[in-house]
């Protein structure tokens, strides 16, 4: 995918995207007409062409499949010059589709190692590229607001197969598009304003364009994530989530990004676990090449505990987008979880480094090292990911865990860290189970079934596979800990595994 810069400063289009018109001169070349003819178009037809974004005059650019649509439009109303040009139109698209068919399915050749890289899983290896890299990433932020948010919005053209049931091509409004890459690029960011900002982007985005489908599902998304990385409540934001990607599926049910986005929520807040496999399944089979729908689907299955299958759709996340600091964080903390701890370990650390206003590889370590009974790490991890997120009660937190190792080592900290704890499930920023667990480490079994009960009226979804851990097993023959597996039981509804269960790391109480 060509980047920014290559349209700012007027350089030949990438070959590596076929499907993209990059100048005044390749939009009429494709319809054999003159520049001047392709301007009146765009000024008196809608003719379909969107300018990069940046400063006044960037080079302007088109899909080649929504000229095509755009043409269909006009049935028999043919624009004078175009009937001589509408089959070589067709044939070109067909040549373009197949092109990025074949360019898609084919894999990227491994990376060149030697050492000890040889000996490593390719994701890890894939991942150390994808680091080495970073420093020549400086535009990466720059790279997303064009190259992701274009991405997004061809696939809802390259794979949604519109015909398939019979959904008339939309063109989005003028001004909607820009808005709608905007919220793209700011949804990546990963951080409370950057969500807030993609949310108030993808909203005026559809004030501009009611029935623009990629901006209720991109709004659905920025809901998703909300709780995770936005402190939103996850109730709320969860069920607008679930709300938006209605809409964008009524508009346009082949959106595979909307089905995406409303499996997360499904599996999340209603617990829904075989209606959020149909819908990521869907995703997918709409389009294979989404590297999110196999980044959330992933997500899904590390949650319950099906490793296998989580290891392989993460690993095909990265295959697809590799370069993508979200996917490769989450990526080692699976590995990490089943089986490959320390190059797991190895890699969050490295990313962090390597991307130091990214919240997840610290999100991730401090799960990790607290499950593996490192607390000085974990102690550092909680201050790194306290220092990202600047919310007040994860800074709270940070300053408790570090004055209770310093001054109780073990015990010093869980006592401080109940406390900051219960002052988050105060405000609402816990769950309570979190907490509940600190409490059995602490040998006050039932204060922390208090707060267990808590967090299932919050939805807190490590409690769906909570009889699955070794530690709460123990716990089955107390009569208030057997009703409360029977409650989760009754609330889940399951899907029968694709893979054997494997507890992971993460999930562990340490020792």
């Amino acid at each position: 995918m060509r980047d920014i810069t290559d349209f700012e400063n007027n350089t030949e289009p990438s070959l590596e995207h076929p499907g993209v018109l990059a100048s005044w001169k390749g939009i009429a070349g494709y319809f054999g007409c003159n520049v001047r003819t392709a301007k009146r178009w765009e000024q008196q037809r809608g003719l379909p062409v969107r300018r990069a974004p940046g400063k006044k005059g960037s080079t302007v650019f088109a899909f080649a499949s929504e000229l095509d649509a755009w043409l269909k439009s006009w049935g028999d109303e043919r624009l004078p010059d175009l009937a001589a040009a509408a089959d070589d139109a067709a044939h070109r698209q067909a040549n373009v589709v197949q092109g990025d068919s074949k360019s898609s399915a084919t894999p990227m050749p491994p990376p060149d190692s030697s050492g000890a890289d040889q000996l490593k899983p390719a994701w890890f290896v894939w991942s150390r590229v994808w680091i080495l890299a970073a420093s020549a990433l400086l535009v990466f932020a720059a790279t997303l607001f064009w190259k992701v948010g274009n991405r997004q919005t061809a696939s809802a053209t390259t794979f949604t197969h519109l015909d398939t049931l019979n959904v008339k091509p939309h063109i989005p409004a003028p001004g909607a598009v820009d808005l709608f890459l905007r919220g793209r690029y700011y949804w990546n960011l990963r951080t409370a304003d950057g969500l807030a900002r993609a949310i108030d982007s993808y909203t005026q985005a559809i004030v501009a364009d009611p029935s623009y489908a990629e901006a209720y599902a991109g709004l659905a998304e920025s809901y998703d994530l909300l709780p995770q990385f936005g402190r939103g409540d996850l109730g709320d934001s969860l069920r607008k989530a679930e709300n938006a990607a209605d809409r964008a599926i009524e508009l346009n049910p082949n959106l595979a990004s909307a089905h995406t986005a409303k499996a997360f929520a499904l599996y999340y807040w209603d617990w829904d676990i075989a209606g959020s496999d149909a819908e990521f399944k869907r995703a997918l089979a709409l389009d294979p090449n989404s590297a999110q729908a196999h980044q959330w689907y992933a997500s899904t299955l590390q949650c319950r505990s099906e490793g296998a299958e989580a290891i392989r759709q993460i690993d095909e996340a990265v295959r697809l987008d590799p370069t993508s600091p979200a996917i490769a964080a989450d990526a080692a903390l699976f590995h990490a979880d089943f089986g490959e701890f320390r190059s797991g370990v190895m890699t969050l650390r490295e990313i962090e480094k390597a991307q130091p206003l990214l919240a997840s590889p610290a999100q991730f370590l401090k799960e990790l090292d607290f499950a593996a009974g490192d607390f000085p790490a974990y102690v550092e991890d909680v201050r790194q990911f306290a220092a990202i997120t600047k919310a007040p009660d994860d800074v709270a937190l940070a300053k408790a865990v570090e004055r209770g190792w310093d001054r109780g080592g073990r015990t010093g900290l869980l006592e401080s860290r109940a406390e900051a704890l219960k002052t988050d499930f105060e405000h609402g920023t816990e769950t309570g189970f979190v907490l509940g667990e600190n409490l059995l480490l602490l040998g006050r079994r039932q204060e922390a079934l208090s707060y267990f009960r808590a967090s299932l009226d919050r939805h807190a979804i490590q409690l769906m596979f909570i009889r699955d851990y070794p530690w709460a097993k123990e716990l089955s023959g107390d009569p208030g800990y057997a009703a409360l597996f029977d409650q989760v039981r009754q609330k889940v509804h399951e899907a029968a595994p694709d893979q054997p269960k494997q507890v992971q790391v993460a999930f562990e109480l340490p020792q």
